[in-house]
């Protein structure tokens, strides 16, 4: 076997996704397969994006929100011909097909949970489009984030589409559970120098990209103007679940918070620690990862609209008090 299978070290893995790429099993993503004739209409009416112009191969992120216009679950979505692909976050799909299943009535859907039978692999970092190219093609490579095409490799048939970006660029290639050792072996050997990562490595990449987590940031407490979700949400589809609150949040301005990116070199406070500007409270902090192999901690947290511009805040750890610099809105 190819020593490039044996995991690194989170502090290598990290350098490798900054400067080229890393591999890592992205099975904790849930996956659902909606088919059936009414299928593209009613993710249409659930969610915040437009579901209903895709064609074959095409895709898109969208939010599943509450009638309030509350945060359920970001995921994205792959119109695979007969029938749709949703990836979800991290043990988010019986969440996700029981909110579907509540809203469908008489319509033609059916949603199967794949997360048991499938699984998903994913290649993260700054020389992740060029390490997708050389292994999948050029054409399979370029195309539009979330834009799915089915790929032949090591003699196993996957899905593959780009993602959020973490480290620089992202791709999610989903294939049977059984085939998933195999396929990764393949893209192994194929592709020298190539790290495989660990959840440490992972962690790092998100919170440092600003993407949003299901129980961290996206939750029922926020909606998703606040967790910057704008490439998630169409302005032109008709009516959707929570539509109206979010077209008129949008109209009037009425976003009271917003996700931002935050560095501190002085300790590691804990998620839930709120955030303080001059001795007042403006917001929560949600997630916080350590730079594996660096004196630096990154984070992610809500503060008050007004205080985005702030250079930085206090952070209200239990007994302990941190200082983090405020690096500017998440994504």
């Amino acid at each position: 076997m190819s020593a490039a299978v044996t995991p690194a070290d989170p502090a290598a893995e990290y350098r490798a996704a900054r400067a080229d790429a890393v591999l890592a099993d992205r099975s904790d993503l849930g996956r659902l397969e909606i088919s059936g004739k009414d299928a593209a209409d009613l993710l249409h009416r659930l969610t915040t994006n437009d579901v209903r112009g895709l064609g074959p191969g095409q895709g898109t992120a969208a939010a599943f929100v509450t009638n309030k216009g509350r945060l359920v679950d970001l995921v994205t979505l792959h119109h695979l011909g007969e029938r749709l692909l949703c990836l979800t976050g991290p043990g988010r799909s019986a969440a996700v097909a029981a909110y579907i299943d509540r809203y469908t009535f008489r319509e033609d859907v059916e949603v199967r949970d794949l997360s048991q039978s499938h699984g998903t692999m994913g290649l993260y970092g700054a020389r992740a489009s060029e390490r997708a190219a050389a292994l999948f093609g050029a054409e399979a490579a370029g195309r539009p984030p979330h834009h799915a095409t089915t790929v032949g490799f090591g003699g196993v048939s996957a899905i593959l589409a780009g993602s959020f970006p973490m480290g620089g660029g992202a791709f999610h290639l989903t294939a049977q559970a059984e085939a998933l050792t195999g396929l990764r072996r393949a893209i192994l050997e194929q592709s020298p120098g190539l790290l495989v990562a660990g959840a440490e490595c992972l962690e790092a990449l998100r919170v440092e990209a600003g993407l949003p987590l299901a129980g961290h940031e996206l939750t029922e407490e926020y909606n998703p103007w606040e967790a910057r979700l704008q490439d998630a949400i169409s302005l032109n589809k008709g009516c959707y679940v929570g539509q109206e609150v979010i077209a008129r949040l949008n109209t009037y301005k009425k976003i009271s918070r917003c996700l931002v990116r935050l560095e501190l070199r002085d300790g590691r406070p804990e998620p839930g620690s709120r955030l303080e500007a001059g001795g007042e409270a403006i917001g929560l902090l949600t997630s916080v990862a350590a730079i594996p192999g660096e004196d630096r901690v990154v984070a992610l947290g809500y503060v008050r609209d007004e205080d985005v511009g702030l250079e930085e805040v206090d952070v209200a750890g239990g007994a302990r008090r941190f200082r983090a610099r405020v690096l500017g809105p998440a994504r």
